[in-house]
């Protein structure tokens, strides 16, 4: 996430400053502004290409959306956006260099509840890491409470010995492919992170139509699909953009598809494999650092509960449910 203002002011004064900016769905002709904006906050956000933003857009599906705020016609701002059923999920913010510290993201981030409390939305989430103190006050400030952690996870493939013995090998089906050019049957997996559970099955859909190239690791037994890794590479990491696995013996379909990708970058020891593992997924983390991962980063991920009140979005209920 990025942008954050935390300047202290009442509603009236935040109200006065939103007056200007437009906030609306992105058009085909707005994609290279938001991905220059994107870029220069690369710090703050995961790596993403054009490609990908120009997809989200492409689909136009209304569970992903990229939305984007002007002010007098200019593109200062934009947010991603993914929803299901009464969730939703903001996967990206960020402003205009020449923008920020005047209210803009917390203009964009009040529009975009408002937007999807009037679509039936209860509770949005979102994520920031943990270096990004300036957004978690912004956050925090309207109403977010952080409610996990998320942990980045890197091996080099010759610091990874799986213990992965031939025989469990042998008792399942590896298959490596393209997104572009497979499917997966529909089954019940555990994501180890939780924007996964939001974005998995969308982004099967707008990879498709994007440009964007991911490559998919499966795992079967017999017919049953026991886990899967969707990977892209960047630079000399391989970045796991989703890995998901049977609720049955996990850990043992987690090493499976590690070994598979270090089998995949045998031939150069420098690569890396990056994972992203949810703070509560306490045993596959044990799994992952029993054999080669180190914890490199980490992320906040926030929530907040939405209502509307006398025309002000605020917070009710902030048990989990």
């Amino acid at each position: 996430m990025e942008e954050s203002d935390s300047n202290s002011e009442d509603d009236s004064s935040h109200y006065s400053k939103c007056i200007d900016i437009v906030v609306r769905t992105a058009k085909h002709s707005d994609v290279d502004k938001v991905f220059r904006i994107y870029s220069d906050s690369i710090q703050y956000l995961d790596v993403e290409s054009r490609d990908w933003i120009e997809g989200i857009v492409k689909k136009k599906s209304r569970r992903a959306r990229v939305y984007v705020a002007t002010s007098n016609g200019d593109v200062i701002g934009f947010a991603i956006v993914y929803k299901k059923r009464n969730r939703a999920y903001i996967d990206a913010l960020a402003v205009d260099v020449l923008y920020r510290g005047r209210g803009v993201g917390e203009c964009i981030l009040r529009r975009i509840e408002e937007i999807l409390l009037g679509e039936g939305v209860e509770r949005i989430y979102l994520t920031v890491k943990n270096h990004n103190n300036r957004a978690l006050g912004m956050y925090i400030k309207n109403g977010y409470r952080i409610s996990n952690v998320i942990f980045i996870l890197e091996a080099k493939q010759t610091n990874i010995d799986t213990h992965v013995d031939r025989k469990m090998v042998n008792s399942v089906s590896i298959n490596i492919g393209s997104v572009k050019r497979s499917s997966i049957p529909r089954v019940k997996l555990l994501d180890v992170t939780m924007w996964n559970n939001f974005t998995w099955d969308i982004d099967e859909a707008i990879y498709k139509v994007s440009k964007e190239e991911i490559t998919r690791i499966t795992i079967a037994r017999g017919k049953r699909l026991i886990g899967l890794a969707q990977i892209a590479v960047d630079g000399k990491s391989i970045l796991v953009e989703r890995l998901a696995l049977s609720y049955y013996k996990p850990s043992e379909s987690l090493k499976i598809i590690i070994e598979s990708m270090k089998n995949l970058i045998a031939n150069d020891p420098e690569i890396s494999i990056v994972i992203p593992v949810d703070s509560t997924k306490t045993s596959l983390l044990k799994t992952l650092i029993s054999i080669g991962f180190r914890i490199i980063d980490s992320e906040y991920v926030l929530c907040k509960d939405i209502i509307q009140k006398n025309n002000v979005l605020g917070i009710v209920n902030t048990t989990s449910r």
